[in-house]
C-alpha cells in the first residue's frame, strides 16, 4: 500500500505521478501503486473544514476514546474484475473508519472467483495484494459485527454493501451521493465523491488509483459537514427504528473532554427534543418560573368535562347540568365533534460505477 509525501509547506501534499503500465501488466496488477491525493486550498478557510482536510489526511492526532468505532462508521471498496474480461465485481478490499477518521478495519479479501482483471489503475488492488488476503466470509461476518446497530455512511453505499454481500436498516444508513443537500449544493444528481471532495473540502483525490482508506475518510468529512441538518430531517426514524429494536441502542458517550461527544451523542437536535424528554427546548431544560399545575384524575380515566365513555359530565359554576348532563355544554360537545370529524374525512393521511462512485 502506498503512503502520502507530504510537503515541507504543510500546504500541498502530493503523491509523486507513476509511469504509465502497460495494459498486460494492469490487468494482471504487476504495478506499483502509490494513493494519489492533493491537498489544495482551503475553499472556504473555514476552521472546521480544516479539522477535516487534516482528518482526511491523517495527520491529527487521537485520543484513545477517538480511536474506538463509536456511532458512526464510513465505509468503502475496493473491486476486482472476475468473469469474462473482468465484467464482474468482486470484492479485494475493504476499509472502515470511524468519526474521527481512525482506521476500525482496512483489509485485503481474496475473491471467490479467479481475477480477470485487477483493475489496479482504479483500484490499486495489486496481485500480491491478494495472496494472503483473508477470507470473504471471515471478513463479512466482521464487518457484520462491527456494523450493528451503528449509523452507517458510505457514497454510493449500495455498491459496497452489494459487494459484501450484506444489508443495513434504511434509517442508520446515510448515503452522501443521495443526500439532498450534497446534490443541491453541487448541482448534480448523482455527484461524484472526486468532485464532492474537491469542491466542499479542497482535495483531489482519485486523480490515480483509488484508496479505500482516503475515500471512506473523505465520506465520512461531507457528512459530517452536512451532520446537523441531516440527523434534523432523519432524526424520528433513526429514534423510530432504535426504540422498535432495542439492541440497536447507540453506546453511552465518553467524556466530553476527550473530544467525543458530538460523534456519541444521541439527543435530537435543537429543534427536535427528544420524545421521552419533558423539559421546555426553548428553555433548555431550566424553570420557567411558573409553576405546572398538576392534573386531576378522575375515575374511569379522561378530565373534567370530558367523556370518558359512560356519560357526558357538564358543570357550569362548580354544579352539575342536567341530570343527564345534556345542558348547554352539549351543543357545544357536538359541534366540536362534527368539526372534528370534518377535518379528519378532509385530510386524513415517504460509463461503469467503479470508475464514476
Amino acid at each position: 500500500m502506498g503512503r502520502v509525501e507530504v510537503a515541507a509547506n504543510a500546504k500541498t501534499t502530493i503523491s509523486l505521478p507513476q509511469p504509465v503500465p502497460s495494459h498486460r501488466d494492469m490487468m494482471r496488477g504487476n504495478v506499483t501503486v502509490k494513493e494519489p491525493c492533493v491537498l489544495l486550498e482551503n475553499p472556504s478557510g473555514d476552521h472546521f473544514v480544516e479539522e477535516l482536510r487534516h482528518m482526511v489526511m491523517g495527520n491529527h492526532v487521537l485520543s484513545e476514546s477517538q480511536k474506538l468505532p463509536g456511532q458512526y462508521l464510513a465505509i468503502d471498496c475496493e473491486m476486482v474484475g472476475v468473469g469474462p474480461q473482468g465484467s464482474e465485481s468482486a470484492l479485494a478490499r475493504v476499509s472502515i473508519v470511524n468519526y474521527h477518521g481512525h482506521i476500525i478495519l482496512d483489509t485485503f479479501v481474496q475473491p471467490r472467483e479467479p481475477v480477470t482483471d485487477y483493475r489496479t489503475w482504479i483500484s490499486g488492488v495489486r496481485a500480491q495484494d491478494l495472496i494472503t488476503g483473508r477470507d470473504f466470509a471471515d471478513v463479512g461476518k466482521e464487518v457484520a459485527e462491527l456494523l450493528e446497530g451503528k449509523v452507517l455512511v458510505g457514497h454510493a453505499i449500495e455498491n459496497d454493501l452489494k459487494a459484501l454481500m450484506l444489508a443495513h436498516p434504511g434509517p442508520l444508513t446515510r448515503d452522501t451521493q443521495a443526500y439532498k443537500g450534497l446534490r443541491e449544493k453541487l448541482n448534480n444528481k448523482r455527484p461524484g465523491l472526486a468532485k464532492a471532495s474537491q469542491q466542499l473540502l479542497g482535495i483531489q483525490i482519485q486523480t490515480g488509483a483509488h484508496s479505500s482508506v482516503i475515500d471512506a475518510r473523505v465520506t465520512m468529512a461531507i457528512y459530517r459537514l452536512f451532520k446537523k441538518e441531516w440527523e434534523k430531517s432523519v432524526w424520528h426514524l433513526t429514534e423510530a427504528y432504535r426504540n422498535k429494536h432495542k439492541g440497536a441502542q447507540p453506546e453511552a458517550a465518553p467524556a466530553e473532554e476527550e473530544g467525543s461527544a458530538e460523534e456519541n451523542s444521541t439527543s435530537a437536535p435543537e429543534l427536535f427534543p427528544s420524545s421521552s424528554s419533558h423539559t421546555n427546548p426553548k428553555t433548555n431544560g431550566q424553570r420557567t418560573g411558573k409553576k405546572k399545575s398538576k392534573q386531576q384524575e378522575f375515575p374511569g380515566g379522561g378530565r373534567k368535562g370530558i367523556s370518558s365513555g359512560l356519560s357526558v359530565i357538564v358543570r357550569r359554576g362548580g354544579k352539575r347540568v342536567g341530570g343527564t348532563g345534556r345542558g348547554d355544554g352539549s351543543r357545544r360537545m357536538d359541534r366540536d365533534r362534527g368539526a372534528e370529524a370534518g377535518r379528519t374525512s378532509s385530510g386524513g393521511r415517504g460509463g461503469n460505477w467503479w470508475e464514476s462512485a
